[in-house]
């Protein structure tokens, strides 16, 4: 299984960048996302970072359990 990010810390706050997930992950989760959830960072037009909250909630309750159903089956 692969392993969960770590965060990074902006202005604050932790964040996630998409581009940094391993590729099943990024694609995984980039599909559980609204687009609400995706944040700007300065000025720049970036949609490629969100909160680190909102990938720890999905990386425990959406992809860990997606894994483990796969070695139940």
């Amino acid at each position: 299984m692969t392993r969960k990010a770590s965060p990074i810390f902006f202005e604050g706050a932790k964040i996630v960048r998409l581009s940094d997930l391993p590729f099943a992950q990024s694609t995984l989760f980039s599909g559980w996302l609204q687009p609400v959830h995706f944040i700007i960072l300065g000025e720049r037009n970036d949609y490629d970072c969100v909160k680190y909250e909102d990938y720890e909630y999905w990386y425990q309750n959406y992809y860990v359990g997606e894994k483990d159903l796969d070695n139940i089956i």
